[in-house]
C-alpha cells in the first residue's frame, strides 16, 4: 500500500515538478497566487487577477497550466485516470491551475498522513485521511469554496489506493465530496464531527456487500456444525482450522489482520 501511494500519479508530478527546479518555482508563484486571490475576493479568480497578483507577464502564466502545457497534473490524470480526470471540470486556463494549486496546498497535509501511516492496516489508513482532509478544508475554506468544495484529485486517487480493489476512484470522489460539502455547511464543525458525518459510508467501502455475506453464511455454517451432536471431535477440529482460515481470508479482504494462530 505505502510502495502504491509513494508510485502514484500524484506522486510523480511532485517529484518530476522538483527535478525541474525552476519551472517548479514559477509554477509555485501562481499556486500561492491562487490560494492568495481565493482569500482575498469570493469565487474563482480568472487569469488576470492571477497573473496580477503573480506579477509576472500573462505569456508566463500560459507556461504553468492549461492543456497545452505539458506535465501538468491534471493532463497525467487525464491520461492515467480518465474517469476521475472527469470530475474535475477545467474549461479555462486558471480553472485548471485552481485543481493544481488545491494538490499543492494539500501536500505537506498528504506528506504527514503518509509518515502516520506507516504499519497501519487500511480501515485506519482510510478513516485518518478522511480525518487530514476534513482538517485541511476547514482552513482552507476559501480555497475549497472557489473550487466547489471538490476535494483534491491526489486525496481521491490516495483514497481508492487505500481501499484496494473493489471501489472505484469515482465511488471514493463523492464520498470525500460530500464530507467536504459537511465541512462547508457548517463553518464551525470541528474536523472530527465532519469526519463521523462519512462514517457510515466509509463502513460501507470498506466492508462490501459481498463481504458481509460471507460472514453471513460463515455464521450459519458455525450456528449447523454446533447444533448437530453426530460430529466427531476430530471433526470439530478440523472443521475449526478451516473456519479460522475462512475469518483470516475475510479480516484479510476488509484490511484488518486477524489474530495469529497460538
Amino acid at each position: 500500500m505505502i510502495h502504491a501511494l509513494r508510485s502514484s500519479v500524484a506522486t510523480r508530478w511532485w517529484v518530476d515538478g522538483e527535478r525541474r527546479r525552476r519551472h517548479w518555482n514559477t509554477s509555485q508563484i501562481y499556486y500561492r497566487a491562487f490560494l492568495a486571490c481565493t482569500a482575498e475576493a469570493d469565487g474563482h479568480p480568472d487569469g488576470k487577477a492571477l497573473v496580477a497578483r503573480a506579477g509576472g507577464p500573462t505569456s508566463t502564466f500560459y507556461t504553468v497550466a492549461g492543456p497545452k502545457v505539458q506535465h501538468t497534473l491534471l493532463a497525467r490524470y487525464r491520461a492515467a485516470l480518465p474517469s476521475l480526470a472527469d470530475r474535475y471540470p477545467a474549461p479555462t486556463v486558471a480553472a485548471w491551475l485552481g485543481h493544481e494549486s488545491a494538490v499543492w496546498a494539500y501536500w505537506q497535509h498528504r506528506t504527514g498522513w503518509l509518515r502516520a501511516i506507516g504499519g497501519q492496516d487500511r480501515d485506519r489508513a482510510c478513516r485518518s485521511l478522511v480525518m487530514v482532509l476534513a482538517d485541511f478544508a476547514a482552513g482552507q475554506r476559501d480555497l475549497m469554496h472557489a473550487l466547489d468544495w471538490r476535494p483534491p484529485i491526489c486525496a481521491v486517487e490516495d483514497f481508492a489506493i487505500v481501499l484496494g480493489r473493489g471501489p472505484s476512484p469515482e465511488s471514493g470522489y463523492d464520498l470525500l465530496a460530500r464530507l467536504l460539502k459537511a465541512v462547508a455547511v457548517a463553518p464551525g464543525l470541528p474536523p472530527e464531527a465532519a469526519a463521523d458525518s462519512a462514517e457510515r459510508e466509509l463502513e460501507h467501502l470498506l466492508r462490501p456487500a459481498g463481504s458481509a455475506a460471507a460472514q453471513a453464511r460463515l455464521a450459519e455454517a458455525v450456528e449447523n456444525v454446533l447444533s448437530n451432536p453426530d460430529i466427531s471431535d476430530e471433526r470439530l477440529m478440523e472443521i475449526g482450522k478451516m473456519l479460522r482460515s475462512a475469518g483470516d481470508l475475510l479480516l484479510g479482504g476488509s484490511g484488518r489482520a486477524g489474530p495469529s494462530a497460538a
